[in-house]
C-alpha cells in the first residue's frame, strides 16, 4: 500500500492540448475539419465549450496532446480520454407503425358456393364453367390478399424499329405505369446474397405469378405482360426487369395468371420514356453506380490523369493553365531539393521582366472566390539580388486583386501581407528572409470555418550536404499565424490570377478549393507531381510549353 505508480503533469512535465472539429462528413468519415485551437475550460467563442453544434448531424471531434515541457529522466505518458456528453432531459415517444386506407379482408361476408345442375338428364365431365368461375374467384381473392404490392412500368415495342431479319425490334417506349399486386410462389423470396460476375453485382433470378384481373384492373383489356418490362419491388427495395413471360399450366385449360421470371434491372438506352413524369418515377426509385460513385470516379480519374498538371506539356497557343507569358520571362533550369527528394526543377526569373506594372504571367483562372467556398495557395520563391535595396522595398509574389476586389500575397524582408477585399492581414517573420534561400509558403482561406492561416518555412540551403540520415531539421517554420472569427470573403473579378515582376524566383505555384491541414504543409510543399490533383484550380511547375513548328509539305 501507498505505492505511486505514476506522478501527476506538473509546470516542467506536462501536455498543451487542442482541438478541432466537423460536421461536414459522412457517418464514416468526418471529411474537413477546423483549424486547431486550443483546449480549456473557458465558453469563448473559439473554445469547445462555446461551440454550437447542429444536433441533427454527427460530430467529429479529434483532441491533440503535444508534449510541451518534459524534465531529465522522465517519461509522459497518456493514460486515457474520457468524453462525457451532458443532455437535456426529454421525453422518449414511440413512433407505431400506421397503414393508410387500408380495408380488412377479413370484413367481407359470405362465400361461393357450388351447385351441380344436370338439365335433362345430361352428363357432361367437361361443362366445367362454374367450378372455372370459382377457380378464377379464388385466384383473384388470393392475389388480392395474399399478393404483394408492386409498382410496374409496362413497354411497347416501337414499331418502326423492327427486324425482319432478327426478328426482333431495336425501340422500346415506356407506355405506362401501375400499382399491381403479384404472387410469389411459396412466397419463397429470393436469398439477400449478392452475385458478383464481369459485368458488375447483380442477386438471383426468381418467378412470381401476375393474376389476369390484376393486370386488367391496371392496363385495361387487351395488352399483356411481356419481357423488358420492369417493376418495383418496394419489399426488398429492389428493381427487376421481366426475363421471359408464360401461361400457366391451370385448371381445365383456363388462362387466369402469368408465370413471370424476373432479373435484375438493366437501364437500357433502347427504352425510351415518352412521359417525364413516368421518368422521374424511375429516376426516385433507382440508383445508379454514376449517383453512387460519380463523384469519387471524377477525382480518382482527375487524380490520377492530373490535367491540370500535365495540361501544361504541349499546346498549339496555350498550355491550358498559362493565358499569356511576358516575352522576356526567363524560365530556368533549377532544381530545388530537400534532402535529395525532387520539390521542382524549374522556375521563373521575376528579374528578367523590366517592364514595371506589366504582369509577367498570366493564368487562365480568374479569381474568383464564393462566399461558402475554401482556397488554399502554395509556392515556392526566392528572394534575389537588390529584392531588398530599401526598407520599404516588397515583392509582388501572387496577384488576383482589382481595385478593392480579390486576393494577393507581398512579402518584404520582415514580414508577409495578404490583401483580401479590403482587408490587409499582416505577418512578421520569426527571422528576416535571406538572399538567394527558397521559402515554401502555406495559405489557407476557410469560410466554414471563419479562419485565416499563413506558414512559411525555410528550406535550409545546406540540406543536401547532410547525411542522408541526419535528424537535422532541414525545412524550418519561419512562420505560423492563424487569424480566427474573420468574415467570410468572396469576390469576383474579370482579372486573371497572374504574377508580377520583382526581384525573385518564384515556382511550384498552387491553388486549390480545399484547404490544407497542418500536418500535411510539408507534404505538399514537397510534391513535385501533386497527387490530390482533383482539389487543384491552377498547377504550375514553371516547366516551358513544348511548342512544336508546323511544316506544310513535310519531306
Amino acid at each position: 500500500t501507498g505505492i505511486t505508480f505514476y506522478k501527476k503533469p506538473d509546470a516542467n512535465n506536462h501536455f498543451d492540448y487542442s482541438y478541432r472539429w466537423s460536421q461536414n462528413g459522412s457517418s464514416t468519415d468526418g471529411g474537413q475539419m477546423s483549424p486547431a485551437r486550443p483546449l480549456n475550460m473557458s465558453t469563448g467563442p473559439n473554445d469547445l465549450l462555446g461551440q454550437t453544434f447542429d444536433s441533427s448531424k454527427p460530430l467529429w471531434l479529434d483532441v491533440k496532446a503535444e508534449v510541451n515541457r518534459l524534465g531529465d529522466y522522465n517519461t509522459i505518458t497518456l493514460l486515457s480520454v474520457t468524453f462525457e456528453l451532458l443532455s437535456e432531459n426529454g421525453v422518449i415517444e414511440s413512433c407505431p407503425q400506421f397503414c393508410g386506407d387500408c380495408n380488412d379482408p377479413w370484413s367481407m361476408s359470405g362465400c361461393a358456393n357450388i351447385v351441380i345442375d344436370c338439365e335433362a338428364g345430361l352428363y357432361d365431365p367437361y361443362n366445367l364453367q362454374r367450378p372455372v368461375d370459382t377457380y378464377r374467384d379464388l385466384s383473384e381473392l388470393s392475389s388480392e390478399m395474399w399478393g404483394h404490392p408492386v409498382k410496374y412500368f409496362r413497354v411497347e415495342p416501337d414499331k418502326r424499329s423492327s427486324d425482319v431479319i432478327l426478328m426482333e425490334y431495336s425501340l422500346y417506349n415506356v407506355t405506362a405505369n401501375a400499382d399491381l399486386k403479384i404472387m410469389v410462389p411459396d412466397n419463397a423470396m429470393p436469398t439477400q446474397e449478392f452475385q458478383y460476375d464481369i459485368f458488375g453485382m447483380g442477386f438471383e433470378d426468381f418467378e412470381v405469378h401476375l393474376t389476369q384481373g390484376q393486370f386488367k384492373t391496371a392496363f385495361g383489356l387487351g395488352p399483356s405482360p411481356r419481357s423488358r418490362d420492369y417493376l418495383y419491388f418496394p419489399l426488398m427495395n429492389r428493381m427487376y426487369e421481366v426475363r421471359s413471360v408464360s401461361f400457366a399450366d391451370e385448371f381445365n385449360m383456363d388462362m387466369t395468371y402469368w408465370r413471370l421470371m424476373l432479373t435484375k434491372y438493366e437501364e437500357r438506352t433502347s427504352n425510351i420514356h415518352t412521359d417525364t413524369a413516368i421518368e422521374q418515377q424511375v429516376d426516385d426509385l433507382v440508383t445508379g453506380l454514376e449517383e453512387v460513385f460519380g463523384e469519387e470516379i471524377k477525382e480518382e480519374i482527375a487524380k490520377v490523369t492530373k490535367p491540370e498538371q500535365y495540361q501544361t506539356v504541349f499546346s498549339e497557343v496555350n498550355d491550358g493553365t498559362r493565358y499569356k507569358i511576358h516575352n522576356d520571362l526567363k524560365i530556368k533550369d533549377t532544381e530545388i531539393r530537400n534532402q535529395w527528394t525532387m520539390i521542382s526543377k524549374n522556375c521563373y526569373d521575376m528579374s528578367s521582366i523590366k517592364d514595371i506594372g506589366v504582369e509577367a504571367l498570366q493564368y487562365q483562372r480568374k479569381s474568383e472566390m464564393p462566399v461558402d467556398k475554401n482556397l488554399a495557395m502554395t509556392l515556392w520563391f526566392r528572394p534575389t539580388t537588390n529584392a531588398f535595396s530599401s526598407i520599404n522595398s516588397k515583392l509582388n509574389l501572387v496577384k488576383g486583386r482589382t481595385g478593392s476586389k480579390g486576393l494577393s500575397v507581398e512579402t518584404t524582408k520582415t514580414a508577409i501581407t495578404l490583401n483580401i477585399n479590403n482587408d490587409a492581414h499582416t505577418f512578421n517573420y520569426a527571422s528576416d528572409l535571406e538572399i538567394g534561400t527558397w521559402y515554401g509558403v502555406v495559405i489557407n482561406l476557410s469560410n466554414t470555418y471563419n479562419a485565416l492561416s499563413t506558414d512559411v518555412y525555410r528550406l535550409d540551403p545546406m540540406s543536401n550536404w547532410q547525411n542522408g540520415q541526419t535528424v537535422q531539421e532541414t525545412l524550418a517554420s519561419v512562420l505560423s499565424e492563424k487569424v480566427n472569427n474573420i468574415t467570410p470573403y468572396g469576390w469576383t473579378t474579370s482579372d486573371k490570377w497572374s504574377l508580377m515582376p520583382g526581384n525573385h524566383e518564384i515556382t511550384n505555384i498552387r491553388l486549390f478549393n480545399k484547404v490544407i491541414g497542418d500536418e500535411q504543409h510539408i507534404n505538399l510543399l514537397q510534391q513535385y507531381v501533386v497527387r490530390d490533383n482533383q482539389y487543384a484550380h491552377i498547377i504550375d511547375n514553371a516547366i516551358p510549353s513544348i511548342q512544336l513548328r508546323r511544316y506544310n509539305q513535310a519531306r
